[in-house]
């Protein structure tokens, strides 16, 4: 699992049936002091995120599968949380 900051939509006319009626976003992994990563990951929205949002991405082999109920499912990131507040203290890393 890792924090990261969502930073756009991905819109698609065509695509694989595990997507649809999902929406997709695009993410950038944050340090907890809010620093970007060079990075960019696609990651499923599970729980109602939106551009803007820190959020938790995470996913192990078949989570999406049994969360979504699909027999198919080629989804490696899920955004399970969106994160309200970030107490950091870099002194305690």
């Amino acid at each position: 699992m890792y924090l990261a900051k969502v930073t756009k939509r991905v819109v698609s006319v065509i695509k694989h049936q595990a997507y649809n009626s999902k929406k997709v976003y695009v993410v950038r992994p944050v340090h907890p002091d809010g620093t970007m990563l060079e990075e960019e990951h696609v990651a499923l929205d599970y729980i109602g995120a939106g551009v803007g949002d820190i959020v938790v991405c995470g996913g192990a082999p078949g989570v999406a599968q049994s969360i979504f109920g699909l027999e198919l499912a080629p989804i490696r990131t899920l955004i399970i949380a969106i994160v309200d507040k970030i107490d950091y203290n870099k002194n305690e890393l």
